[in-house]
């Protein structure tokens, strides 16, 4: 493991734990509640199935780092790996689940899965042009060192764990709320498993380039239509979404909605009741 790569990696993909542990910590100081700390703690969780993916995958991470946090399948793994999974599956499952509890549209979700897909590309593209990890094999859409059929899957990871958590929080009072610890990782295997099986299947038979290509077009296939459906869960109709913009929506998941753009309930006038004329008796 280069030694400049390991700690420049771990300071990028630090900065949004510290923050988000500064907000969770926030929220329980200010009677918010504990959701966003116990998304976190699902988060770190979830990165135990870091060496799963990595050995279907064909990832390598390089060995003898200096801040070693665990070993799985005789591989080690930094702690870069550790807060990726941290705020990537756990911090943003949380923001999803209150972008989806302020109301999205359907367009709004594919959008949602448009900009987590953008963030996935900026935060692993510096370690695989540093050294830090590479993937290997005839990875399809390889044209930096990072196969981009993975960030079509990956955000997959926190739209399920935030539509888990958005049908399921009214069911856990108390704390109850500490399940959420468990669903995080259920949504990093569920959501991996759905999508990824065609690439893993096509790299693990060493298949040329256009195999694996075309297993890649199935995958990212799978994750459309699990956004689909995620939307019959989640999507609300255009007339109860007071905010539709992709920036929007995360600010006014982070910040609240503006009470003037809270669109007024339906004004539903019954309508009169159908009246069956009464029958007329001839007078004898």
């Amino acid at each position: 493991m280069p030694y400049a790569a390991e700690i420049i990696f771990t300071i990028f993909l630090g900065l949004p734990v510290v923050v988000g542990v500064f907000f969770a910590v926030k929220h329980l100081l200010t009677g918010k509640g504990p959701l966003l700390a116990v998304c976190l703690v699902g988060g770190g969780l979830a990165c135990l199935f870091e060496p799963i993916v990595d050995v279907l995958g064909l990832v390598y991470i390089r060995e003898g780092a200096l801040l070693t946090t665990f070993s799985s399948m005789g591989r080690d793994f930094p702690l870069f790996i550790n807060f990726v999974y941290i705020w990537y599956v756990g911090g943003l499952a949380y923001l999803a689940y209150r972008i989806f509890t302020n109301g999205i549209t359907v367009k709004g979700l594919f959008g949602l899965y448009v900009m987590d897909v953008c963030i996935n590309i900026v935060l692993e593209s510096p370690g695989v042009l540093m050294g830090a990890y590479e993937y290997y094999g005839p990875q399809p859409l390889n044209f930096w060192g990072l196969p981009l059929w993975w960030v079509c899957v990956n955000p997959v990871m926190p739209l399920v764990a935030g539509a888990l958590i958005y049908r399921l929080k009214p069911f856990l009072p108390g704390w109850r709320i500490g399940l959420v610890v468990l669903l995080i990782p259920m949504a990093d295997g569920l959501a991996n498993g759905a999508t990824a099986w065609p690439v893993w299947t096509a790299l693990n038979l060493d298949a040329p380039l256009v195999v694996t290509h075309l297993a890649w077009l199935v995958s990212l296939g799978l994750a459309l239509t699990c956004v689909w459906i995620l939307s019959f869960v989640v999507a609300r109709p255009d007339a109860e979404v007071a905010v539709t913009s992709k920036l929007g929506i995360v600010k006014a998941a982070i910040f609240g909605v503006p009470e003037g753009n809270v669109p007024p309930p339906p004004i539903i006038v019954p309508a009169a009741p159908n009246r069956v004329p009464e029958p007329v008796h001839a007078t004898p």
